[in-house]
């Protein structure tokens, strides 16, 4: 790809390597910021004004009217590429050795943005001038771009959630729905028999719970501290039981995480995690207990009494 990007701010890429280019930057917000980052590398690597063509004679040695050899007519030109190559590989390094998102971006057309979670899938049923409605399977954040003409429609297993231009997750796995809300207002819906249908309103720092074995929606206050900790990777723990720090590292990162000791889920924890890796986030634990811990192909065990 870097070789592709160097193509592409040099003006010398195919209309295949612009497609290719422009398909990798909205595949993800990493991307995305790999991609700026790289053509402000590219401008600063371009000449800022032309030099006087006295001072290039001097410099080439050129007696006027004669040609300047082509290697040293581009010995500037790939000089530059050799410098953003080079500052490109050092972006993808960087994004390579950040935390792994655990998430996909998707920029739907209307310019609304998705970050799916996981194993979670999103089905576009209408995207048209009249209409925006979407299916969600799993957990999903959404930011949607405000439009009053054309309310958005989310749907789950059981629910539906419409938004006219909101932030909000929908957490919806088998028989249960809930909602969290971001920023705006969201209506949360559930059907029950016949025609008959219960909605709530729900307004920033609130959420809603739909279940099948509750008839109505449950509506409080969100309390959950790391609702969205799976997107941010800002986790915080406030005196938390290490059975919830297991489901929360494990929703976070994406791994399965066991006790040797099963005293050791009622243990205490309180701490923050800044963008942390998984192993990074296990060795604070591991320290703070004075346990040990093995961590390999997705697995973590915790040794150890803990406290």
């Amino acid at each position: 790809m870097e070789e592709v990007l160097a193509k592409y701010f040099s003006g010398n890429a195919s209309d295949d390597e612009i497609s290719l280019v422009e398909s990798w930057r909205s595949e993800s917000k990493s991307n995305a910021e790999v991609f700026l980052d790289t053509k402000s590398a590219w401008l600063m690597s371009e000449p800022q004004t032309p030099a006087p063509s006295e001072i290039l004679n001097t410099i080439l040695n050129k007696p006027e009217g004669k040609n300047v050899p082509f290697i040293l007519q581009n010995w500037v030109k790939y000089a530059s590429a050799a410098v953003l190559v080079l500052a490109i590989s050092l972006l993808f390094i960087l994004n390579q050795n950040s935390v792994d998102s655990g998430y996909v971006n998707k920029e739907l057309s209307d310019g609304s943005i998705v970050a799916l979670h996981g194993n979670s899938t999103l089905e576009v049923i209408s995207l048209s001038e009249s209409k925006r409605e979407v299916r969600v399977e799993g957990k999903a954040y959404f930011d949607i771009e405000r439009d009053e003409s054309r309310p958005f429609i989310i749907h789950t297993n059981n629910a539906k959630v419409q938004v006219l231009g909101t932030s909000f997750v929908v957490d919806a796995y088998g028989s249960k729905t809930e909602v969290c809300v971001e920023s705006g207002l969201v209506e949360l819906s559930k059907g029950l028999t016949g025609t008959e249908v219960v909605s709530v309103k729900l307004a920033k720092g609130e959420m809603g719970l739909i279940t099948d074995s509750n008839k109505g929606i449950i509506k409080k206050n969100n309390e959950n501290l790391n609702y969205l900790a799976w997107k941010t990777k800002l986790i915080t723990f406030n005196e938390s039981s290490m059975d919830e720090v297991k489901k929360v590292i494990e929703d976070v990162y994406g791994i399965e995480v066991t006790f040797e000791n099963p005293a050791f889920k009622e243990c205490r924890l309180t701490a923050k995690f800044n963008k942390k890796k998984a192993k990074d986030a296990l060795e604070i634990i591991a320290r703070t207990f004075d346990i040990e811990y093995e961590y390999s192909n997705g697995k973590a065990i915790l040794k150890g009494k803990g406290c």
